[in-house]
């Protein structure tokens, strides 16, 4: 049996002789998106200073892009890894979706067997695949791997199947929102832990994996609620992103500081922690972190669930902005989100970034929107501006990848 162990000595961008240097390093790729901030803040202040550069444009882009920013978090672990989460959108639908539901209570579907049946089989299946994968990856003989996989099968299924059947027919009670924003985070892990298991179990490209997920995620919220809106009466959903004083309207939205406080507490999850270095190390180079003792499926699978947790997280700080769920508003949530951590200098090819860097380009694209809008420019017109500058980080990345 194998123990996991520190390794001697990782791939050069996760190693440093101290945790100051291990900060400083990162730093440098962050004076791109600074310097776009810089000029998209210099080019439309000059143009319309006395409102861009007014109160009430900076805190309309404050309080219209936190959500990005939490997601945001979440990807740029991923993409560190050399990674890609395409279902971060889904993800934070269907959190929204669940938040709202919560507070507004449901009533759940009548059983019917033959929804009984495709929930049990399809969880049957997954838990069956992954079992094989795992087993054949530890190179256990063909007879065992089949053993594992029916075992797994019977499990996850019965789990699936027995689970719905006791859900259906039932009415679950309105509840309180932090109960609700729990629902809410704890399916944005689901989702986390089904890509990373996917990922890593199955060894499928994240690409593939992320982008079903969507699909069947978006699929799944649009079910729930038929398409339309959720709406919610309690006034105390729409305090965090509205202010608690009607009569005094915050600086901010409440959900900004909370959206501080999860870029506060990734900092140094990314940048001093185990979790982070290795994080590094595999997207420097998967297969030299692997012979370094480092489990690659465990914290990879592990960035894939924070992922989840923020995209969770951000869905349901969407619930107190529409004080419900609006699903036709979250399409291309996804793009923007990896757009911002792209643009803020996490580099595609793994092994770079910063979460500074990610709140960065969050920003850029939210005084951008802002800016083409007060400006006048055509709402079709803004997204070939984001497109160029997400080509063009991308070019500088490269670059910077052949300079070296």
């Amino acid at each position: 049996m194998t123990t996991e162990t520190t390794p001697s000595r990782l791939p050069a961008p996760a190693r440093g002789t101290g945790a100051g240097l291990r900060l400083l390093r990162p730093l440098g790729s962050v004076a791109g998106p600074i310097i776009g901030l810089v000029l998209v803040l210099t080019i439309f202040g000059t143009w319309r200073p006395d409102t861009f550069l007014s109160a009430d444009a900076f805190r309309n882009v404050f309080d219209n892009n936190y959500h990005y920013a939490v997601a945001a978090v979440g990807a740029t672990f991923v993409i560190i890894t050399a990674g890609i989460d395409l279902s971060v959108g889904s993800t934070m639908l269907l959190a929204n979706v669940l938040c709202a539901l919560a507070i507004r209570g449901v009533a759940f579907p009548r059983f019917d067997a033959g929804q009984d049946a495709l929930i049990g089989g399809g969880a049957a299946l997954f838990a069956g695949m992954c079992a094989a994968a795992r087993a054949l990856q530890r190179g256990k003989e063909r007879l065992r791997v089949v053993r594992d996989a029916i075992a797994a099968a019977l499990i996850g299924g019965t789990i699936g199947s027995v689970g719905w059947a006791l859900a259906a027919g039932h009415h679950l009670a309105p509840q309180p929102l932090w109960v609700a924003f729990l629902v809410a985070i704890a399916s944005g892990i689901l989702v986390g832990m089904l890509n990373g298991a996917l990922i890593t179990m199955l060894t499928l490209p994240p690409f593939i994996v992320t982008l079903a997920t969507m699909g069947a995620i978006r699929g799944l919220a649009q079910y729930l609620t038929n398409g339309l809106s959720v709406g919610v009466a309690s006034e105390k959903v729409g305090q965090l992103h509205y202010g608690f004083d009607p009569a005094s309207p915050p600086i901010v939205a409440p959900n900004v500081w909370v959206a501080l406080a999860v870029v506060v507490l990734a900092i140094p999850l990314l940048h001093f922690s185990v979790l982070g270095r290795y994080a590094y190390a595999i997207g420097s180079n998967e297969r030299t972190a692997r012979l370094c003792g480092v489990k690659v499926e465990r914290w990879k699978t592990l960035c894939y669930v924070i992922a989840g947790l923020t995209a969770g997280l951000a869905g349901a700080m969407m619930t107190c902005k529409f004080n419900g769920s609006r699903p036709t508003n979250f399409l291309g949530l996804e793009l923007t989100v990896i757009a911002a951590v792209v643009i803020g200098g996490t580099s595609l090819f793994g092994g770079e970034g910063t979460i500074i860097g990610s709140v960065l380009g969050v920003l850029m694209l939210g005084f951008l929107a802002t800016g083409c809008t007060i400006a006048g420019i055509s709402d079709y017109v803004q997204p070939i501006f984001v497109g160029a500058i997400i080509v063009l980080a991308a070019a500088v990345d490269r670059f910077r990848h052949l300079w070296r």
